[in-house]
C-alpha cells in the first residue's frame, strides 16, 4: 500500500472524526437503557492488526517509517491490517482483537499492534525503539504473551514497560537490555494490572464519589419527612426500619438499573476517554450551577426534583404503606438523577475508559451501595420522633449551604479527573 493512500486515508478520516464526534456523543448520553456489549469471540489473532488513532499526529508517521519495517525486518507482519480506530466500528474491533488475548483494558495507549508469532502473540504498544522490536522478536525467552510497551509520544523515550500476563506490569530505564528486564518481567508477582481490578486508582474514585453522590438534596430531604411523618403517625419502630429499607432499597434499585443503562450506552462509543472528558465537563457545569443557585437563588435553572415529582413523593409518603413506600422509592430513585446525576455519568463514563465490563457493573455495584449508606445511617440513627423531627428541621434549614458545598465538590472532582486521571 502506497505512502500517499494512507496519508489520504490518515486526512479523511480526521475530517470525518472531527464531524461526527461531538452530535454521536450527545446522543449516546441522551439515549435510554442500552444493553451492555455482547462478550466477544476470543479466539486468538491470525493476523497482524495495526490500530491507530487519527487523532494522533505522530502515529500513521511512526507506524510506517518504524514499526511495520521493524516488524517484516524480521518476517513479522508480513501484510498486515491497518485499522483507525476512531471511524466507525474501529473501536469495536480493536476490544475484539485486544479481549482475543485478554488484554486488560488499562493497558492501553494511541497505537497497538497484535503480532501473531510461532511462540504466541507480541502486542506493541505506543512508539517502542526499533531496537526493542527486534529484540523482542529475536529473544529465544520470550513467553507465549508479551505486551512492550512504550508510553511516551514525543522527545527521546526514558523508559519502556513489559507485562507477561503476570504480576504488576513493569517499568524499565530505556538503556536497560531486553533480556534483563523480560527475565524481570516474567517472574513478576502481585496483583493483575489496574485493567482486571482497578483497586489501585478506581476503587477510592468509586467509594468517594459514591458518598459524595449521595449527599444531595432530593433522596436526603425525603427520607428524612418519611422518618419524621412515621414517628407522628407513631407507628412502630420496626414498621418504621422495614418501609425505610423498602424506600432506600427502591432508590438502590433504580439507580444502579439507570447506571447500568449509562454504562451500556457509553460503551458504544468509538472514543471512551472523550466521552469520559465530556462527562467530566458535565460535571463541573452542574456543580457550576449549583455555585450558582447558591450566590444567586433566582437563577432560573436549578437542580431540583421536578415539583409534580416531589407533589407525588409526599402523597405515597403520607400513605405510610408498603406499596406507597416502593412507588415513593421508585419515584424519588428516578428524579435523584437530575439532582445528582453529573457525578454518576461522570464515574460512569470513567469505568468504560478504564476498566471492563464485568468490572465496571462490580464498580457501578459498589458505587451505589455507597451511595445509599447514608441513608441508611440516617435510617439507624433516628430512634424517635423528636431527633427525626430534628433531623429533618436541619436539613431545611442548611439545605443551601448543602447545595453550595455539593457544588465546589462537583467541581473540584471533575477537574481532578480531566487533570489526573483520565489521560
Amino acid at each position: 500500500m502506497s505512502r500517499l493512500f494512507f496519508e489520504w486515508q490518515y486526512r479523511k478520516f480526521q475530517l470525518l472524526d472531527a464531524a461526527w464526534r461531538v452530535p454521536a456523543v450527545v446522543l449516546l448520553l441522551l439515549l435510554g437503557f442500552a444493553q451492555p456489549a455482547t462478550a466477544q469471540d476470543t479466539k486468538a489473532p491470525d493476523a497482524s492488526h495495526i490500530f491507530f488513532s487519527a487523532g494522533c499526529a505522530d502515529c500513521w508517521p511512526y507506524t510506517e517509517d518504524v514499526l511495520i519495517p521493524a516488524l517484516q525486518a524480521r518476517g513479522a507482519a508480513r501484510d498486515p491490517q491497518i485499522h483507525d480506530y476512531t471511524a466507525a466500528g474501529g473501536r469495536k474491533r480493536l476490544l475484539e482483537v485486544a479481549d482475543s488475548v485478554e488484554l486488560p483494558r488499562s493497558i492501553a495507549d494511541s497505537l497497538y499492534a497484535f503480532i501473531p508469532t510461532a511462540e504466541g502473540t507480541l502486542v506493541i504498544l505506543g512508539h517502542v525503539p526499533p531496537a526493542l522490536i527486534d529484540a523482542a522478536l529475536t529473544s529465544p525467552d520470550r513467553p507465549s504473551r508479551l505486551v512492550l510497551w512504550q508510553p511516551e509520544m514525543h522527545g527521546e523515550p526514558s523508559e519502556y514497560r513489559l507485562w507477561a500476563w503476570t504480576g504488576e506490569v513493569q517499568t524499565f530505564p530505556i538503556d536497560t537490555p531486553f533480556q534483563e528486564a523480560l527475565a524481570q518481567a516474567i517472574v513478576s508477582v502481585g496483583p493483575l494490572p489496574i485493567g482486571q481490578a482497578n483497586l489501585a486508582q478506581l476503587l477510592p474514585a468509586v467509594v468517594i464519589t459514591g458518598l459524595l453522590d449521595s449527599v444531595n438534596p432530593c433522596a436526603f430531604a425525603v427520607i428524612l419527612l418519611l422518618l419524621a411523618f412515621l414517628f407522628t403517625l407513631r407507628k412502630a419502630r420496626s414498621q418504621i426500619l422495614k418501609l425505610g429499607f423498602v424506600y432506600i432499597g427502591m432508590i438502590f434499585l433504580v439507580y444502579f438499573a439507570i447506571g447500568l443503562g449509562l454504562l451500556g450506552t457509553v460503551r458504544l462509543s468509538d472514543d471512551p476517554h472523550f466521552v469520559a472528558r465530556l462527562g467530566s465537563w458535565i460535571l463541573i457545569g452542574l456543580g457550576a450551577i449549583n455555585l450558582i443557585e447558591y450566590y444567586f437563588p433566582r437563577f432560573p435553572i436549578k437542580l431540583h426534583m421536578p415539583a409534580f415529582a416531589g407533589t407525588k413523593a409526599h402523597a405515597l409518603i403520607g400513605k405510610a404503606t408498603l406499596p406507597a413506600t416502593i412507588g415513593a422509592g421508585i419515584l424519588v430513585g428516578l428524579c435523584t438523577f437530575p439532582c445528582s446525576g453529573g457525578i454518576y455519568v461522570s464515574v460512569i463514563t470513567l469505568l468504560n475508559a478504564k476498566t471492563t465490563i464485568a468490572w465496571g457493573v462490580s464498580y457501578l455495584a459498589l458505587y451505589n451501595v455507597m451511595f445509599v449508606l447514608p441513608l441508611i445511617g440516617i435510617l439507624l440513627a433516628t430512634g424517635n420522633r423528636v431527633t427525626a423531627k430534628a433531623w429533618a428541621g436541619w436539613e431545611r434549614q442548611h439545605a443551601l449551604e448543602i447545595r453550595l458545598w455539593y457544588g465546589v465538590s462537583m467541581v473540584t472532582l471533575g477537574a481532578i479527573m480531566l487533570l489526573w486521571i483520565i489521560r
